[in-house]
């Protein structure tokens, strides 16, 4: 029976007061990093089942899929303390769940892993150029197929949190950026996994903004130029304002009003009129200039708002399926090219919708259609439970055969909390599929543990948010979706 080889996680959001990953005070909405949520244990106790069952001894690679660590909406320690509950459990000194060597995609949140990552690796590539060459210009991605690379990027502030805990001294996390492929031997066989980011426009701001002005030059198409193009706009607005002391906080006071049109409308009124105060010259001037401001930010922050995360139905919209189809047929074809691999066989991983599912993709390029899987989100940021919107932890076996372990999607009714595993239709691999179904019985333990402790938090975050919101002074009924 094929053994799990991969696992892989994305968008845990740890130290965001909206995880349910994160513990959160009663009754006040401020993380508690000093212990793991609910959540978090029954969900490694579930992967431990899983990888228990592997026969060959095997333990399979972590992959962490982007926005693993919330730098956008709380500050460092807390996030750094609440990974550091997640290590505690999931490579205790008993016996780790994972291997020594954990993979780790950047995502929009902790995109500015990917940047201290990256300068890192320039001035290790600096301490061997000698003075008399010229310096090449810095890496903005690195390698998609690095398993067996000697120059492997370090994500050190990831391994230097695992290394402080004695036993893990051998534990190394290495950043893939923004593509991380795995092949089989003979190449036919590849799993790509990627944190999702790129197949959204607002992460690619600043390249539309670039064609709405100079219509004439070429738009990027590959994965280093539309990074070259956007890392400072997603490292400045999605990774590190919200850690800008007090500022940081009313920026997340702003992410919470996405979930509210009053609230939003509220915010960019309050903005247009600073701005008004704040501008010098004619009066009359002023106020037509604040008058057209305020529509402008509404309607960029309901952009923002709108994003494909918050659409509630269905898994992924026309336009974003469109997207992800140009993004496998573009950047990453061109990538797989770049690095001399023509797979007859192609499956997709990645997370950032914060919605779960599994699908064929039928593409231009790859003419027996790509198999999709997104691995969900764990963060609760409307005001009412979003059917399609949960957790998945997407397995991989040793012959790159997926599937995908749904271990929660939000629920009015806590009774209807259930743990399944699922793949997508047409794709081999039926036998890992049966293997992994009878591993995973939902009325069991850990799973019927996890489903109870995912039911209680979604419901108290949804109740958080809603605390968060009349504290902005902002009652208002939630945006239409």
């Amino acid at each position: 029976m094929p053994d799990v080889r991969y696992v892989c996680l994305s968008d845990l959001h740890f130290g965001a007061e909206n995880s349910i990953l994160t513990d959160v005070v009663p009754d006040k909405v401020i993380a508690d990093p000093s212990r793991p949520s609910r959540a978090m244990t029954a969900l490694v106790a579930c992967l431990d089942e899983i990888v228990s069952h592997n026969q060959g001894g095997t333990k399979p690679t972590l992959i962490l899929c982007g926005d693993i660590l919330e730098l956008a909406l709380t500050t460092d320690n807390i996030a750094a303390m609440v990974f550091d509950r997640f290590v505690e459990l999931a490579f205790p000194p008993s016996g780790s769940v994972f291997d020594s060597t954990v993979w780790y995609l950047p995502g929009n949140h902790d995109h500015h892993i990917w940047e201290t990552a990256r300068e890192r690796q320039y001035a290790q590539y600096l301490r061997r150029r000698p003075l008399a060459e010229p310096l090449e210009n810095p890496w903005h991605t690195t390698r998609m197929f690095t398993e067996h690379d000697p120059d492997w990027v370090d994500a050190e502030l990831l391994t230097t949190l695992m290394r402080r805990h004695p036993h893990l001294q051998d534990v190394t996390v290495r950043a893939v950026y923004p593509n991380l492929g795995i092949s089989s031997p003979d190449g036919r066989k590849c799993v790509v996994f990627h944190h999702g980011h790129f197949l959204e426009s607002i992460y690619r701001l600043m390249s539309v903004v670039k064609d709405y002005m100079f219509p004439n030059r070429d738009r990027p198409q590959s994965v280093w130029e539309i990074e070259a193009e956007n890392f400072a706009w997603i490292d400045f607005f999605w990774s590190t304002l919200g850690r800008s002391g007090e500022v940081g906080s009313d920026v997340g006071f702003v992410y919470a009003s996405f979930q509210s049109d009053e609230a939003m409308d509220r915010l960019a009124h309050n903005l247009a009129r600073g701005i008004k105060e704040h501008m010098h010259g004619h009066p009359i001037r002023a106020t037509i200039e604040s008058w057209a401001l305020e529509p402008v930010i509404r309607h960029f922050a309901r952009r923002i708002g709108e994003a494909e995360r918050a659409q509630p139905t269905p898994a992924l919209t026309p336009g974003a399926q469109e997207e992800l189809k140009r993004y496998i047929d573009g950047p990453l074809y061109h990538q797989l090219r770049a690095e001399d691999r023509s797979p007859e066989s192609l499956t997709f991983v990645f997370g950032h919708t914060h919605k779960p599912f599994q699908q064929p993709c039928p593409t231009e390029r790859f003419p027996r259609g790509v198999h999709t899987y997104n691995t969900g989100g764990w963060v609760v940021d409307t005001l009412d439970p979003v059917p399609l919107q949960g957790g998945a932890a997407v397995l991989v076996d040793e012959n790159l055969d997926a599937a995908s372990l749904h271990l929660y999607q939000q629920r009015p009714d806590d009774s209807d909390y259930r743990v399944t595993v699922e793949q997508a239709e047409g794709q081999d691999g039926g036998e890992f599929l049966r293997r992994l179904r009878s591993i995973v019985e939902p009325g069991g333990q850990p799973w019927a543990e996890f489903s109870a402790a995912a039911a209680q938090l979604v419901r108290q975050r949804h109740a958080d948010l809603r605390n968060i919101l009349d504290r902005g002074g902002v009652t208002g009924a939630p945006r239409d979706r």
